[in-house]
C-alpha cells in the first residue's frame, strides 16, 4: 500500500515538519551537524508524526474545528526525534551495523558518541514540547517515554533467554513501540481540541495499532527481503531477541525443533552469520510461527480499526482506516 497516498490529507504537514526538524537541529558545531545530517538523512516512514497530523485533522474535520497547526507540528517533531533518539540508543544496545538501509551512529562514531546524540534528541524532544507551555501534552509524552525506558530495561532483564510467556513479549512492545503512538494520537487531537471521549480513542487506536505494527514488525525479520526491511533478516535472533513468532515455537514446535532453537537463542557468539540459518526457518514454517504471529496481529489490528468508531467521517479517519489494512499487508 501507498503510504503517500495515506498521508495526503497532512501532506503539507509532513512536508513543514521537515522543515521545522532541520532548523531545530542546526548547530554551529560542524561535528554535531554531521551527526544531526546522518540521522535525518534517512527519515523512514515518518509513521508517528503523521499519527499525530492525521489524529488532529480526524477531531478537526469531523467537529468543525480548526486544529492549532503551530502545536501539531510541534507535537510531531517532538514524537519523531524521541523516536530517532531511541533507535540510537537501540543501535547501541544491540551493537546494530545498519538502520534504515545505512550505517549506524555507533558503527560510525562509536558508543559513547551515539549515547550522547540520543540524549541530545531527547533534550530536543522535550524543549519543543516546553515551548507549547501545555502541561497535558508535556505529561502525555512524557508518560511514554517513561514507559519506554522501563521495556527496555525489561527487555534486556527477559527478552533475551529462551521464554514462553506471552505477556512478558506484549509488555515489552507495548512499551517500546505502542505507546508512544498512543501518545501521538492522544496529543494529536489534543491540539485539535477534541473532548475525552476522541482523544481517548484515538488512544486506544495508538496502542492497537501499535502493537500490531510491532508484531508484524517482528515476523518480518524472520521472512523479510534484506533489501525492502532495511536491516540485515534474522537480526532478532542474531541478538537473542525473542519475539511472538519464536515464543510460539518454543511452546508449539516437537521437542527436537524447541531444544534446538534455544540452543541458537542461547549462543552469544552463534554461527548464523549475516544471515538467519535454513534449520530454523524450517522450525518456524513447520510449526506455523510466523502465521500465528501474523494472526495475532491482525487481531490487534482489528481493535485499531474498532476504536475510530468513535470519530466522524473525514479524509483523515479514512487514511487511520487504511493504516490498519497497511499494517497487517506491508513487506517492510
Amino acid at each position: 500500500m501507498d503510504l503517500t497516498r495515506i498521508y495526503s490529507p497532512v501532506q503539507q504537514d509532513l512536508q513543514a515538519l521537515d522543515g521545522l526538524l532541520r532548523a531545530e537541529l542546526v548547530s554551529d558545531d560542524p561535528f554535531i551537524g554531521d551527526l544531526v545530517a546522518h540521522v535525518l538523512r534517512s527519515h523512514g516512514k515518518m509513521i508517528r508524526p503523521a499519527l499525530v497530523c492525521l489524529s488532529a485533522r480526524a477531531c478537526a474535520d469531523g467537529g468543525a474545528r480548526a486544529p492549532e497547526r503551530a502545536a501539531r507540528l510541534e507535537i510531531a517533531g517532538a514524537v519523531e526525534l524521541i523516536h530517532v533518539a531511541s533507535l540510537v540508543h537501540d543501535d547501541v544496545i544491540d551493537t546494530a551495523n545498519l538502520r534504515r538501509g545505512q550505517p549506524t551512529v555507533n558503527a560510525v562514531w562509536g558508543n559513547q558518541v551515539a549515547v550522547l546524540l540520543g540524549d541530545y534528541l531527547f533534550s530536543k524532544a522535550f524543549h519543543l514540547l516546553a515551548r507549547l507551555h501545555r502541561t497535558d501534552l508535556a505529561a502525555a509524552m512524557a508518560w511514554a517515554t517513561v514507559r519506554m525506558s522501563q521495556a527496555e530495561i525489561k527487555q534486556i532483564k527477559y527478552g533475551n533467554t529462551p521464554h514462553t510467556d506471552q505477556t512478558i513479549y506484549f509488555d515489552i512492545i507495548e512499551g517500546k513501540t505502542a505507546q508512544l503512538m498512543s501518545a501521538a494520537c492522544r496529543c494529536g487531537a489534543m491540539t485539535a481540541g477534541a473532548g475525552e471521549a476522541e482523544a481517548s480513542a484515538l488512544a486506544a487506536f495508538g496502542l492497537e495499532w501499535g502493537m500490531a505494527f510491532q508484531i508484524t514488525d517482528d515476523a518480518l525479520d524472520l521472512t523479510a527481503n534484506p533489501s525492502n526491511l532495511g536491516k540485515p533478516i534474522g537480526s532478532d535472533i542474531q541478538t537473542g531477541k525473542v519475539t511472538l513468532p519464536i515464543i510460539y515455537a518454543l511452546l508449539e514446535a516437537p521437542e527436537p525443533d524447541r531444544q534446538h532453537l534455544a540452543a541458537v537463542l542461547m549462543r552469544t557468539n552463534g554461527d548464523l552469520g549475516g544471515e538467519l540459518s535454513q534449520d530454523v526457518r524450517e522450525i518456524l514454517a513447520r510449526c506455523g510461527a510466523v502465521d500465528y504471529a501474523l494472526g495475532v496481529a491482525r487481531s490487534r489490528a482489528d481493535q485499531a480499526a474498532a476504536a475510530l468508531g468513535a470519530l466522524h467521517n473525514s479524509p483523515a479517519r479514512d487514511s487511520l482506516e487504511e493504516l490498519v489494512e497497511f499494517v497487517t499487508v506491508r513487506t517492510r
